[in-house]
């Protein structure tokens, strides 16, 4: 094989698949930072302030650009909860939007927002590194320019996304028994990478994680045509419950307990969206109109 045509399929490889590693990469960010931002008081108590109270107390006492600091004193900090509920709302639909594969554009757009405002409130912080919300808006922006030639993501792609996020939890937490949300197998180390970004991206159980495998299964049993209708109203039932467990999101977890997280609902979400609204391809053609005088079946 020659450098060309080396060359070549390199670069059809990285046509195909690139805009599908971009996203992957950004679902997995917001996905890693949105079990943090719990309610209702997202993180302050009392006398302290953490996780995103924090992030907002340090936006206002780190200014970025003239009136953010204004803007996080004065607006998100007296109305935290509300911020918060924002913000764990819109990192939420981000995971779903895409780790389904649905308005993708709407999400890097979305993503490019809430990294900006994130940067705002952070980028100047002690500890914090300006670059890495710089990145974060380059990526978003990535796949909203390759948004045109990215591969249309079936429901049935989606399931096996998800069933496979559940096989990692069930493994990550062989060693604390079937409901049990500790003891982690793949990611206990006490650090950064992988430790903590493991436990972020991969809470839950082992019930959990079959749990996912399950709910996979089942859409990839009703995701192909000839009967969409059943596909379509499965994924809004998944939409109605994961919005239900959203809502229920406190300090020890969703209301199914089970180790879940807000991402656990984000990613019922998105295997959700991908039945309830299907890609172009898989469409319903319309009806064809009828005309005046048509002969009529009896």
């Amino acid at each position: 094989m020659d450098v060309r045509t080396l060359t070549g399929r390199i670069d059809r490889s990285t046509a195909a698949w690139g805009p599908s590693v971009l996203r992957a990469t950004a679902a997995m960010l917001w996905l890693a930072n949105v079990n943090w931002k719990v309610p209702p008081a997202f993180g302050r108590t009392g006398e302290r302030c953490v996780a995103l109270c924090r992030f907002v107390e340090a936006g206002a006492e780190n200014p970025v650009v003239p009136g953010s600091a204004w803007f996080f004193e004065h607006v998100a900090s007296p109305n935290l909860a509300l911020f918060g509920w924002i913000t764990l709302l819109t990192e939420s639909v981000l995971v779903a939007l895409l780790v389904s594969g649905r308005f993708v554009r709407i999400a890097a757009v979305v993503g490019m927002a809430m990294s900006f405002g994130i940067g705002l409130a952070v980028a100047n912080a002690e500890h914090e590194w300006y670059w890495s919300y710089l990145l974060m808006i380059a990526l978003h922006l990535a796949i909203l320019v390759t948004a045109p030639t990215a591969r249309v993501q079936s429901a049935r792609a989606t399931a096996v996304v998800v069933a496979v996020y559940g096989v990692v939890i069930a493994i990550a937490h062989a060693g604390a028994g079937v409901s049990g949300a500790g003891d982690w197998l793949l990611f206990d180390q006490a650090n950064d990478f992988p430790g903590d970004w493991g436990r972020s991206t991969f809470p839950g159980s082992i019930a959990l994680g079959i749990a996912f495998v399950v709910l996979a299964a089942i859409a990839w049993a009703v995701a192909p045509r000839p009967c969409p209708r059943r596909g379509r109203i499965l994924g809004w039932v998944l939409i109605g419950v994961a919005a239900g467990l959203l809502i229920s999101y406190r300090s020890d977890g969703l209301v199914i307990g089970l180790g879940s997280r807000a991402g656990s609902a984000a990613v019922l979400a998105a295997l959700g969206l991908s039945l309830a609204v299907p890609p172009p391809g898989e469409r319903e053609p319309a009806a064809e109109p009828t005309t005046p005088g048509a002969e009529r079946s009896p």
